[in-house]
Formats: structure tokens, C-alpha cells, sequence
């Protein structure tokens, strides 16, 4: 009998906070995963039996009972199914990027297609034999000559009155569908084209066009060619597709939002073309969501990776003495503590996102309606996944020679993730989408009530001055939260002010065209963007930290909350500086605090990659602790926890057991107020060893590095702080 391998799963108070209302679901699939051998990561094999295995593997992850059931809830829309589908998918790309991206193309994309573009009666038709994967489907929009320009493509859908037809062209080669994932094996494709009825078209329409049949033979008219190797994720099989006047039945076209009468009448309940046409996008945009979802599993297992080595491997140290773990060099600690920081603040955000859409579909409200979160989704996209490219980056860096090693993931994890940042959107269009809202908003505001609009932006502009007038006399500690809340606040307000003078001097005042405007300003219009984002992550994150019921966890989430907040002012200091809201003494103790948080963090970093939860099987990394017999020479031991560290439980213990400190990073009351009284053991009764009566007055971070240090004991500072 085949002995159930170790996962290593664990059960803790934080581990559940971080998964949030799913944490059950998640942990039934890293077993699901976790205990099937299918999912052991290879590099031994070719093309084609990678893409092979890929199959496999998605056929086991569909036929997973709870899959099954998401599927199930996916076409019912019922509560929450958003969300479910989000953490699994999550959860999926942590073990293997392709298998989730294909079961994305799958069920996310054609299924949704289908679900969303469709009538009841295609859902009927189509759905069910889908998530009983009688065949498999693929979503084919993007051109060679349109990607992020979907309005603009090519292929054509012409009615054939006569026979009750539509007839699919490729009329062109910049028509040709480009990247089509699972175009080498899949059955049927949802393909956008315009639809010309009577030589003229009522602009993109999704069709359900066949491609194979169940022996996998083209149809006639079909072309499929292999685009074979890529950077990576090369299990899915991408190709492209050329349609030569394939005929399809009229009950094809997805109709929702626009029909095809039996006598060639077109009806739709929305007449304008393009409001028609941003309708139907609306409905697509959940699959954006789930990039920054899965984008945000590959950095939390890369970090546990990196976190796990750094702990373990020795290098350099004071002369004369052991070398010390890596994680004590300082820029190998503020790359990785920062980038868990941001994966923290991007776990919650994200959370924010899927639990509003969810509730808006539940409630029956159209996406059109809800561009905020059109464009919350769109900026979380672009965001995550330049974070993760630049976090995986950094992982590969921090564990040398090792990380570059196919067998520690971190490498593959790079070339898998690397196209996060051009499918589903550019993200430089993603941005745009983002700052398009902001203007709305602000117009909006404005329009409405146009005295109300003037005071309320001179009242705004007014208070900006003042603060940026007299930075020195802010009250605001920059080591609060509250003043790195204000400080994004500000850059996003003021960005936003800035870019509405700007295009309107450029359009109105000098009488130039809106496009060369528009482009004249993009580097603002990202600058905005991101800058929305930011405040909305870190709004989130603090959010969640209130909200944390164990107080122990929440004083570990405060301080990377703070990390997090540091870093975003950080970055954009010199902005910051010339807009007066720093002072240069301010400047250097915002980097001062970055390096002093980074450090304080190092080992509390454990505890956060653990509550991750990822199997021993998924994590696999021999430098991560986990032997692999490819690779013995590899292998370094997990990380021995120290005293004050904490020490993970496995699942079924106590999710409420203190660590040696806790008392010492619990939060007060206040939320905001980190300091406590740390009194130092002398010969003499109530004396400290510098000779004063009393004790000194000492920041948590700093308590917490003097008892590494030495200058006090644990046993001193639980009996006596």
C-alpha cells in the first residue's frame, strides 16, 4: 500500500486569517493536489509530453469533486462563487502554472463566455457537457494585429440569410487569432468577430464556432498552427487560428446582448455600438481578477522559498566567527521582507475585489454599471503583476545560484509568470482604464454640483498648500500609520488635480485632439493609476489588520502593514520632496524606518510564509527544506526555529498558543500607538543598568532587536514588560 506523503499542512489562527472565509476550500485542494503524484514537478520532459501531462493534469483538477461544484455554482451564479473560484485558482498556480492557466482558458474564459454572453438556453446546451468535459473549449479574441485593441479586430461573421448560417472569415493575416491557449487539442472555440449582417457590422459578437471533433480531427475550413516553445507555461498549447468560411449555425451567436432574427433583422437591447461592445467586456473582466490572484500565489511561494534558504545558508560574518544566515544581510532582508509586505497588502485588496463583484452579481447588477470596480480590477491587475515579475526577480537573485536551479522553482516560476503582464491587457492599458474612471469620478463630482465641486477642491487644494507649506511642524509621525495614510491620500489627489488641469489646457484652452493630449500625458496617467491603487492596498491592508481577531496576529500584520505603507512613500520620495510634502529629515527617516522594519521582520517572516500553508509536495525546493532525490546536493534544512519564533502546528492543534514575544508586539487599543515600557534588570531594586530609576521608554522593533542583541534576556523582558 502507497504511504500518503507529508504535506506538511499546518493549522493556525494566522494561517486562517490569510486564506480568509475560504481557508476550509483552500486546504482541500492542497490535499487534493498535494497527495496526487501526477502534480510532482518534471523537467525531463519534451514539448509534447509536457503538454501531454498538462491534459492530465487538468482533467484530474476538473473532475475534483469541488471543482464540479464550482462549476455547478458558476452557472447558477450563486454567492461567493467568484470568490471560491478566485482561492483555487490561487492555490492551483502555486503547484503548476500551466495546468491552471489551461483550466482557466476553459472555464473561466469559454465557460464564462458562455455564461455571460450567452442565453439560458445556450448555458443549457453548452454548459453542461462542459463541466462533464464531454469536450474542452478555448477562447480565441486576440488578432495578430489586435491584442489590446479588441474593437478593432478582423475576423468576420457574415449571416447567410438563405441558409440560417454565419459564415467565419479570416479575410487577412493580421485577422489570424494569435495565442489561442488549448488551440492544439481543443473542441470548440468562442471566437469573437464582427458580425456583418447585409454588408454592414453591428461590431464584435462572440460565436461558438467547432474546431475538432471528438477524434480530434479539424473541421473543414479550420486551420490550427502550433506556435510550440515559448518563454513558458509550455503545457499550454498555443497556436493560432484561420478560418476559411466555416459555417456555423444562426443559434451560435452568443445573443444576450445582441440576436439575429430567422429573416436577418438584428436586435439588441442596447443600440449604440460601442456601448454594446464595453457591455460585453464588462462581463470578462472577473478573469482579470483571477490573473492578480494567481500572480499573488507565485510570489507567496517564491518568498517561501527564498525565506526558507536565506535562513538556512551561511554566508560572510565577523572575523574570526561563524558565518552568519543570509537573512542578516541587509539588502537580502529588505528585498524580501518588502516584497512580503506587498503580498500581503495585495492578498487583501484582492479579497476587497472578489467579495464586491461577488455581491454585485448575486444582486444582479450589471459590471457596466460598476466601472470603480472595472477599474479596482483592472489596477490590481497591472499592479500584482509587475510586483510579482519584480519579487520573483528578486527571489531568483537572493538565493544565488541556487535559485537559478529549475528543481528550487523560482526560475520556472519567472518564465511561467513573465506573460502575466501582457494577457488579458497590456497593463499600460490596464492603467488607462483606471485613470479613464478617476477623470469620470472627478467630472462627475464636479458637474453635479459646480459651487459645491469648487469649494470642496478649493477647501482640498487649500489644506494640500498648508500642509505642504510648514512639512516641519506636521504633526503626523511618519512611523504612523495614519500619516502614511494621509501621504498616499495626498499623491493620488493631487495627481489626480494635476492631469484634469493638464488635459484640459491641452484640449480645451490650446484646441488640441483628446488622443495626442492623452498620450503627451501618459507617464502621468500611470503615475495616477498606481498611485489609486496604492492607497486603495494600503486602505485594505489596514482594514484587515482592525479587523484581525488574535492580537498576536494582528501585531505581526501591523508591522509589515507599516513595512508595506514605508515602502510606498519611500518609493516615490523624490516626488514627495519636490512637492514639499517631506522634509529631507523626513526623507531619511522614512528610509531609516524601511531598513529598521526590514529587520525587524526577518524572523516574524516565518511565521507569515507558513501560514501560507503550501505543501511540502507543491513547495519541493530542496534549498526550501524539502528533499528531492534529483537533486540531493541541493538540499538545505528548514529553518530551526529560535526562542521568541514561532513554531508551526500541525493541523487539528490549538490555533491560539502565544509565541515567547507576544506580549510585546500586541497592539494597543488605539491602533496606531506602538510603544512600551521595557525595563531593563540591574543589581540594584528599581534601577536600570545605566543607573536610572525607572525604565526606558522603548519602541516594540527596538525591545525586539536588544533582545537579539543581547542586552536583555527573554526571561527578563516576558517577566518584566
Amino acid at each position: 500500500m502507497e504511504r500518503t506523503p507529508d504535506l506538511g499542512l499546518g493549522d493556525s489562527s494566522l494561517h486562517r486569517y490569510l486564506d480568509g472565509e475560504f481557508w476550509s476550500l483552500k486546504n482541500e485542494m492542497r490535499r487534493a493536489l498535494g497527495n496526487s503524484p501526477l502534480f510532482q514537478p518534471r523537467y525531463d520532459l519534451s514539448l509534447d509530453e509536457m503538454r501531454d501531462l498538462t491534459n492530465q493534469r487538468v482533467k484530474f483538477v476538473l473532475s475534483l469533486p469541488l471543482l464540479k461544484h464550482i462549476l455547478q455554482e458558476q452557472e447558477e451564479k450563486r454567492r461567493n462563487f467568484i470568490s471560491r473560484s478566485l482561492v483555487l485558482g490561487e492555490v492551483l498556480c502555486m503547484v503548476d502554472a500551466s495546468t491552471c492557466v489551461k483550466c482557466g482558458i476553459i472555464s473561466l474564459l469559454f465557460g464564462g463566455a458562455i455564461n455571460n454572453l450567452g442565453s439560458p438556453e445556450h448555458v443549457t446546451k453548452w454548459f453542461w457537457q462542459l463541466k462533464e468535459q464531454k469536450y474542452t473549449g478555448m477562447f480565441a479574441m486576440t488578432e495578430k494585429g489586435h491584442g489590446s485593441n479588441v474593437r478593432g479586430i478582423q475576423t468576420e461573421a457574415t449571416f447567410d440569410l438563405d441558409n440560417q448560417e454565419f459564415v467565419i472569415d479570416t479575410p487577412c493575416e493580421d485577422a489570424q487569432k494569435m495565442y489561442i491557449g488549448n488551440a492544439m487539442y481543443g473542441n470548440y472555440a468562442a471566437v469573437f468577430a464582427q458580425l456583418i449582417i447585409e454588408g454592414r457590422s453591428q461590431g464584435p459578437h462572440c460565436f461558438i464556432v467547432p474546431i475538432r471533433d471528438e477524434n480530434g480531427n479539424l473541421y473543414p475550413g479550420v486551420t490550427a498552427i502550433d506556435m510550440m516553445h515559448k518563454e513558458g507555461l509550455n503545457g499550454v498549447d498555443n497556436g493560432i487560428l484561420i478560418f476559411d468560411k466555416v459555417r456555423i449555425p444562426r443559434e451560435n451567436l452568443l445573443d444576450r446582448f445582441g440576436s439575429v432574427a430567422p429573416n436577418g433583422q438584428y436586435h439588441s437591447p442596447i443600440q449604440r455600438k460601442s456601448a454594446r461592445f464595453n457591455v460585453m467586456l464588462a462581463t470578462l473582466t472577473p478573469s482579470r481578477l483571477a490573473v492578480a490572484f494567481k500572480a499573488m500565489g507565485t510570489m507567496k511561494l517564491g518568498l517561501t522559498i527564498a525565506i526558507r534558504y536565506s535562513h538556512s545558508r551561511r554566508q560572510f560574518g565577523p572575523k574570526g566567527k561563524e558565518e552568519v544566515k543570509i537573512i542578516e544581510h541587509q539588502m537580502q532582508t529588505l528585498r524580501l521582507m518588502s516584497h512580503l509586505a506587498t503580498t500581503l497588502a495585495l492578498t487583501f485588496t484582492s479579497r476587497h475585489a472578489s467579495f464586491v463583484l461577488d455581491e454585485d452579481i448575486f444582486q444582479g447588477r450589471e459590471l457596466i454599471n460598476r466601472r470603480s470596480l472595472q477599474a479596482l480590477m483592472a489596477g490590481l491587475k497591472a499592479y500584482s503583476t509587475w510586483e510579482t515579475v519584480s519579487c520573483l526577480q528578486d527571489c531568483r537573485e537572493c538565493t544565488g545560484g541556487m535559485g537559478y536551479l529549475m528543481e528550487n522553482r523560482i526560475s520556472g516560476l519567472k518564465c511561467d509568470t513573465d506573460v502575466f503582464v501582457t494577457f488579458e491587457g497590456d497593463n499600460v492599458v490596464m492603467l488607462q482604464v483606471v485613470a479613464r474612471e478617476l477623470l469620470a469620478q472627478y467630472n462627475k463630482k464636479h458637474k453635479k454640483n459646480p459651487v459645491l465641486g469648487l469649494i470642496q477642491g478649493w477647501t482640498a487644494t487649500a489644506g494640500d498648500k498648508l500642509r505642504t507649506s510648514f512639512p516641519a511642524f506636521n504633526t503626523d509621525m511618519v512611523g504612523h500609520l495614519a500619516f502614511l495614510l494621509k501621504a498616499v491620500n495626498f499623491r493620488e489627489r493631487v495627481l489626480q488635480r494635476s492631469l484634469v488641469s493638464r488635459l484640459h489646457y491641452k484640449v480645451v484652452t490650446k484646441k488640441g485632439d483628446f488622443f495626442s493630449a492623452w498620450n503627451s500625458c501618459m507617464h502621468h496617467i500611470i503615475s495616477l493609476s498606481l498611485a489609486h491603487i496604492h492607497r486603495v492596498a494600503l486602505e485594505q491592508f489596514s482594514l484587515a489588520v482592525r479587523r484581525c481577531p488574535d492580537r498576536e496576529d494582528q501585531a505581526l500584520l501591523m508591522k509589515f502593514c507599516l513595512l508595506y505603507g514605508t515602502k510606498l512613500v519611500f518609493q516615490e520620495r523624490g516626488w514627495y520632496l519636490e512637492n514639499n510634502y517631506l522634509t529631507p529629515t523626513a526623507s531619511m527617516r522614512i528610509r531609516a524606518q524601511l531598513l529598521d522594519l526590514s529587520e525587524s521582520l526577518k524572523d516574524d517572516a516565518l511565521k507569515v510564509i507558513s501560514a501560507f500553508n503550501i505543501p511540502h509536495t507543491n513547495l519541493h525546493a530542496p534549498i526550501a527544506g524539502v528533499l528531492s532525490s534529483r537533486a540531493a546536493w541541493a538540499f538545505y534544512p528548514a529553518p530551526t526555529p529560535t526562542l521568541g519564533h514561532w513554531i508551526p502546528r500541525p493541523a487539528g492543534a490549538r490555533c491560539h498558543q502565544r509565541s515567547p514575544l507576544s506580549s510585546v508586539t500586541q497592539i494597543p487599543s488605539d491602533f496606531e500607538k506602538l510603544g512600551c515600557w521595557v525595563k531593563k534588570k540591574s543589581k540594584h531594586k528599581n534601577q536600570t543598568p545605566s543607573g536610572k530609576r525607572g525604565g526606558e521608554k522603548l519602541h516594540p522593533l527596538q525591545a525586539r532587536a536588544k533582545v537579539q542583541q543581547g542586552m536583555i534576556s527573554e526571561s527578563d523582558l516576558l517577566q518584566l514588560c
